[in-house]
């Protein structure tokens, strides 16, 4: 009988699974994210840019960051390929994002910040929200396809303000970056895939005889995609520095983002230690966390002086 793990044209015995326990799991990766991404908050709710020369711990504080976009969109990315319930995993996150714009608007209409200035108004879940969408609907490969220009459109559409007391009609963070660094990832596994798949045929194996090598595929192949996104709105700030396109302080500070490549290339693909109580802590933290500094920063923060 022959043994689908071994190469047809030289014989040698394929492994058949990756037995890497080194690496950071996706638990690791989501506190490493969670972390991250509270210290930008910190930096946007309770310092100040400064006119001219950008303040340091404003841009130390935003810059660091910054890096934890780009994990939450991996995650993202790895969660939609694995999850068993899109429609719950869609529904957490579309009630994350409302949530969140409510509370800005609620508290933005206290303080009288107007909507445009309002930086609590337009949040990353969202662009989570619109990449897995995209994601799903591209994963049908039929006319439902189709249906992935919905969340492509919204996002670049909430790049282009329509007044300028309310901003832009459609509300997220990372707008047109978000939905282009979502569909790269995408396009990155997809083609591992494939790659990986016409060399099994090749070899005369089935797929799983390459499993061992999938995840670092993906790692590597997203930490490229990654790369280039970052490259392509960088070189679009040298063609126009005012771009409605480009997230808000691309550059300098939005391109540390490109740091997270670090992180992708040392996920191990494991899930780490897992729970329900566990997994919804994370989806609440976000809201949470921004809740509170939001109201701390009414009073000894940036929100005070808008």
């Amino acid at each position: 009988m022959k043994d689908n793990n071994t190469s047809a044209k030289t014989g040698e015995r394929i492994p058949p699974s990756d037995t890497r326990s080194l690496g950071l799991n996706s638990l690791t990766l989501k506190i490493i994210a969670c972390v991250l991404m509270t210290l930008d908050h910190i930096g946007l709710l309770f310092f100040t840019r400064g006119t001219g020369e950008i303040h340091l711990d404003y841009y130390l504080l935003r810059a660091i960051g910054k890096i934890s976009f780009p994990l939450f969109v991996f995650l993202a990315v790895e969660g939609i390929y694995h999850t068993h319930n899109a429609k719950n995993y869609f529904l957490r996150l579309a009630v994350g994002a409302l949530g969140l714009d409510a509370f800005g608007y609620i508290l933005g209409a206290i303080q009288g910040i107007a909507i445009a200035d309002n930086p609590l108004i337009g949040n990353a879940f969202t662009d989570m929200l619109m990449g897995v969408l995209m994601i799903y609907f591209l994963r049908k490969k039929n006319w439902y396809s189709l249906l992935a220009l919905l969340p492509v459109a919204y996002e670049v559409f909430s790049d282009f303000p329509i007044d300028l007391t309310y901003g832009t009609l459609f509300k997220s963070d990372w707008g047109t970056f978000s939905i282009v660094l979502f569909f790269a990832l995408f396009l990155a596994r997809e083609g591992s895939d494939y790659y990986l798949k016409k060399k099994a045929e090749k070899d005369g194996v089935t797929i799983d005889a390459y499993s061992y090598r999938l995840r670092s595929a993906y790692n590597v192949s997203e930490a490229v995609a990654l790369v280039f996104v970052e490259a392509i709105f960088y070189l679009i700030f040298r063609y126009d520095y005012s771009a409605f396109v480009l997230p808000n302080e691309f550059v300098p500070i939005g391109t540390y983002s490109t740091i997270a490549l670090l992180f992708y290339l040392l996920y191990n693909g494991k899930k780490g230690y897992s729970s329900k109580i566990l997994q919804y802590s994370f989806y609440f933290y976000y809201p949470v966390h921004l809740l509170i500094l939001g109201i701390v920063s009414l009073f000894v923060g940036t929100l005070a002086s808008l």
